[in-house]
């Protein structure tokens, strides 16, 4: 993903900025008004631009105070309640939420609107024209406050809900895996003959690769450019970023086609989003939630994410033909989504059962998948019959899954 890009996409998830938005938005609106003086007509002007824009502006700003207020106070207790019954690494979603930040940055917008649209009709900062058209927007305003509000009531009531945090995951993975699944055709490292290496200048996690970047200064410098540290992998001061067959004297342009940051990022790493399934569910098993049923739609879920990383994207073509990288593992995928519900679960005569459907029909695919699926699946089996204790559940599962 282009660096830039990325930029503004982990911006655009900030709630302040888009309640920032909104609210100058309000400011502007609310100044604006007086540039209608003179093209309003003058019957328009007499019936909507008495007094009585005043008492809609300060009931505006009054309730838009008070939903704002309480909106804070729900969102807070989402991300408070997914945190405990999920993972904290999720929860992240809940003010990421498009739905939760343009609800919340319409009610701070329209609360500052109207406190700006009272002051200045206090003021005299506008005529009876100004006044005429500041009560059309405050209409426009209230319709748009309506709408939003409804669309919040009805996002508060799966907010926090756990299988739509384990929807709005799968939704990410599987965007990440877009991005990747063609790296199994792409030429990977390492490089031959001599190289030369390029370090990270800081510690923390590979967030994205800007590999359209990459392949403008390979292409520059005339080299072979091979990508040691890809998106998810932890890296220190001093760890290689890239190597290269020749010298390249971009450094710095090579090091920020990196972006580094202290957890992992959602966008070109879909480890990331399995394994945060995987504690999903591995809090599910823990004695304290005791919800196998959760454990259980993750594995599903787990089940359409790999079926969509098994297929071949049609018409894949090496974009970047100067950059070396290495594909994802099909192993460490399953071990990152399975892994959790495989350990925790393996007692469990639910999930263990769910657990072997699942990955024998993925053993069954025709691609890279089936093969891992196969071993992970006999391992699997191997840990639940150690597992279950002596009786009826024990020879089930051993008669169903030989």
């Amino acid at each position: 993903m282009n660096r830039w890009q990325f930029l503004l996409r982990r911006l655009g998830r900030k709630l302040w900025v888009r309640a920032s938005l909104y609210a100058l938005l309000g400011v502007m609106t609310a100044i604006a008004a007086t540039l209608a003086t003179g093209i309003v007509p003058e019957d328009f002007a007499t019936r909507f631009g008495g007094d009585s824009v005043v008492s809609v502006l300060t009931i505006l700003a009054s309730s838009m105070l008070a939903v704002a207020t309480f909106s804070l106070g729900a969102m807070v207790t989402a991300y408070t309640s997914v945190s405990q019954q999920a993972t904290p690494r999720v929860a992240e979603l809940i003010t990421g939420d498009a739905t939760t930040q343009k609800s919340l940055s319409t009610f701070v917008g329209a609360f500052l609107y109207a406190i700006v649209g009272v002051t200045a009709i206090n003021a005299g900062y506008y005529g009876a024209e100004g006044r005429a058209v500041v009560f059309v927007i405050t209409l426009v305003i209230v319709g748009l406050v309506a709408f939003r509000l409804l669309a919040w009531v009805s996002r508060l009531s799966s907010l926090a809900r756990v299988g739509h945090m384990i929807e709005r995951v799968e939704g990410l993975t599987r965007e990440a895996m877009a991005q990747r699944i063609g790296d199994r055709h792409h030429p990977s490292g390492p490089l031959d003959g001599p190289s030369f290496i390029i370090a990270s200048e800081q510690t923390g996690y590979v967030q994205n690769v800007d590999r359209d970047h990459l392949q403008g200064i390979a292409e520059t410098a005339d080299v072979m450019i091979e990508v040691v540290a890809g998106p998810g992998k932890l890296v220190r001061r001093g760890d290689t970023l890239i190597r290269t067959s020749g010298g390249i004297e971009d450094l710095e342009g090579v090091r920020a086609a990196f972006a580094i940051g202290p957890t992992r990022s959602f966008e070109q790493d879909p480890r990331y989003g399995l394994v945060v399934l995987g504690e999903i569910a591995g809090k599910a098993l823990s004695p304290g939630v005791n919800d196998p049923g959760t454990a259980v739609q993750v594995i599903v879920t787990g089940l359409r994410l790999m079926e969509e990383w098994d297929r071949d994207p049609a018409g894949a073509r090496v974009v970047h033909d100067r950059l070396l990288v290495q594909p994802i593992e099909e192993a460490d995928l399953l071990d990152d989504l399975f892994g959790s519900s495989a350990r925790y679960g393996a007692g469990d005569f639910v999930v263990a059962t769910r657990l072997q459907t699942v990955l024998r029909s993925l053993g069954d695919l025709p691609g890279r998948v089936g093969p891992a699926a196969r071993d992970y699946a006999r391992d699997a089996r191997s840990r639940s019959m150690k597992a279950l204790a002596e009786g009826a559940d024990r020879k089930r599962f051993s008669t169903a899954f030989r």
